[in-house]
C-alpha cells in the first residue's frame, strides 16, 4: 500500500509535464540530427535510464506520455547508430559498474573537430532531465556553437532524494572529465561551467555545496531555479496541467478530460498522510546554500529568470544572501523556454518512420517551444560565460513561497 501511495504522489509531481506532448507544426524547418556512438562500451549493455520500457497502460508511470514519447525517440536514434562530428554521443563511463549496468552521459563536441574552449556540465529539469540530449538539444547545441564548447549532459531519473541524485551527478561529472582529458585529449586548464534548468539548478547547487567542486568551476548558471516543496509542486502542477489540457493541448482532451483533479487530490492526501518531502527539503536546501556559497562562489553564479514563470524559485535563492550578492538576468519567456523541439517523421531513420508516425498520433510534424525566446536565452547565457553583465537585471524586492515579484532594472 505504501509503495502505491509513493508512486502515485511522485506521478502527480511530474505528470503535468506529461501534458506537454507536442503541438502540430505545418511549416517546414531545417533538419536536425541526434547521434549515438559508444565509447568504451560493452555488447548489449545499456544504462538503466535507457533500458526501461515505458508502459502506456501503467497509471503510475512517472512523467506519463512525455517520458514514453522521449524514450521512443531515444530508442530509435540509438538504433540509427550515427556517428557524426557535432552530434550527441553516448559516453559510457568505466569504473562505475553497477548491477544495473554502467553509467552514461551524453557528450556533444565542437562540430569543427577543434579542441573545445570550455566544458559545460548540464543537468535538466524533472523528467526532461532523463533525456537531456533530446529535450534540451537545440539549446545546448546553439550554446556549444556560440562558445566553441563541449557539453556533457548528465541524465537522471526523478526521485525524492535530491541529495543522492546530486551526489551521483558530481560523480559522473568527475568521471566524464577524466575520460575527456585522458582519452580525448582535453586540456585540464580549460574552464568548466555548470548549467542547470529548474530542478537541475537545485541539484548543481547541492552538489557544489556538498562536495566542494565549486572551487574548480569557472561559473554556475541556473536557469529557472526551482526549490519547491513536494506539496507545493503538486498544487502548482494541478493548475498548470489543467490549463495546458484545456487551452493549449486539445489532443489530450480527446475522449474526455484527463482526471488531473482527482489524481492531484489523491496525491495531496497521500502526501499529508505520510509526510512526503524532498531531501533536502526547501528549507534545508536554503540552509546548505547560505552556509556553503561564499563570496567567491556567488561571484561565479548567475541566475536566469523568465517573466512568465510561476515555477521559479530564484527569489528564494536570492533571499539566502545579503542584498546585491547575486546577479539575476531577467528574460522574456516561461519555465520551459529552454526546451525547443521540432521534428518531422522524415527526420527519423527510414526504418523508424512508421513508429515515429504512430508515436506522434499520425502527425507528420511535431513541435514545442519558441525559437526566438530560445535564442535570447542562448545569447544571455553565452554573454555571461564571456564575462558580460545581465542585459536586464532583476531586483527581487519580495518573494513569497518561492514565487517572485521582480522589479526590472534595465542597464
Amino acid at each position: 500500500m505504501m509503495n502505491s501511495i509513493l508512486a502515485l504522489a511522485a506521478t502527480a509531481q511530474v505528470l503535468f509535464l506529461g501534458s506537454l506532448a507536442f503541438t502540430t507544426d505545418p511549416y517546414s524547418y531545417s533538419r536536425s540530427c541526434y547521434s549515438r556512438s559508444r565509447v568504451k562500451s560493452a555488447p548489449n549493455r545499456r544504462s538503466n535510464l535507457l533500458r526501461s520500457q515505458p508502459n502506456d497502460e501503467d497509471p503510475t508511470q512517472i512523467g506519463g506520455d512525455l517520458v514514453t514519447y522521449l524514450a521512443r525517440i531515444d530508442k530509435q536514434w540509438g538504433l540509427a547508430k550515427r556517428n557524426e562530428i557535432g552530434d550527441w554521443q553516448v559516453l559510457e563511463l568505466k569504473g562505475n559498474e553497477q548491477q544495473d549496468g554502467s553509467d552514461i552521459v551524453y557528450l556533444l563536441e565542437p562540430a569543427s573537430g577543434a579542441s573545445p574552449s570550455c566544458v559545460i556540465f548540464f543537468l535538466g529539469g524533472a523528467v526532461l532531465g532523463q533525456f537531456p540530449h533530446i529535450a534540451y538539444s537545440e539549446f545546448l547545441k546553439r550554446l556549444a556553437v556560440r562558445m566553441g564548447a563541449a557539453v556533457v549532459a548528465i541524465p537522471y531519473e526523478v526521485g525524492l532524494d535530491h541529495f543522492s541524485i546530486a551526489q551521483k551527478g558530481v560523480k559522473l561529472m568527475k568521471s566524464a572529465l577524466i575520460e575527456c582529458e585522458d582519452v580525448r585529449g582535453y586540456s585540464s586548464s580549460i574552464p568548466k561551467y555548470n548549467v542547470g534548468h529548474s530542478l537541475g539548478g537545485k541539484l548543481h547547487s547541492i552538489g557544489m555545496a556538498a562536495t566542494g567542486i565549486g572551487e574548480d568551476i569557472a561559473g554556475c548558471g541556473m536557469i529557472s531555479y526551482n526549490n519547491f516543496g513536494f506539496a507545493q509542486t503538486i498544487q502548482m502542477a494541478r493548475a498548470f496541467a489543467n490549463e495546458l489540457q484545456v487551452s493549449k493541448n486539445p489532443r489530450f482532451g480527446e475522449g474526455g478530460p484527463m482526471p488531473f483533479d482527482a489524481l492531484f487530490d489523491l496525491a495531496s492526501n497521500a502526501i499529508n498522510a505520510v509526510g512526503l518531502e524532498f531531501s533536502p527539503s526547501p528549507d534545508q536546501t536554503d540552509q546548505i546554500i547560505s552556509k556553503k556559497f561564499d563570496e567567491n562562489m556567488l561571484q561565479k553564479t548567475r541566475l536566469f529568470s523568465f517573466q512568465d514563470d510561476e515555477l521559479d524559485s530564484t527569489g528564494r535563492f536570492v533571499d539566502c544572501f545579503p542584498s546585491g550578492a547575486t546577479e539575476v538576468s531577467l528574460l522574456p519567456g516561461s519555465h520551459l523556454t529552454p526546451v525547443f523541439l521540432r521534428l518531422g517523421v522524415d527526420d527519423f531513420p527510414e526504418e523508424a518512420r512508421d513508429m515515429a508516425s504512430q508515436a506522434s498520433g499520425g502527425f507528420q510534424n511535431i513541435s514545442f517551444g519558441d525559437e526566438d525566446l530560445l535564442d535570447q536565452l542562448v545569447d544571455e547565457v553565452s554573454n555571461w560565460m564571456l564575462g558580460k553583465p545581465p542585459t536586464r537585471r532583476a531586483d527581487f524586492s519580495t518573494s513569497v513561497a518561492g514565487l517572485i515579484d521582480a522589479e526590472v532594472i534595465t542597464d
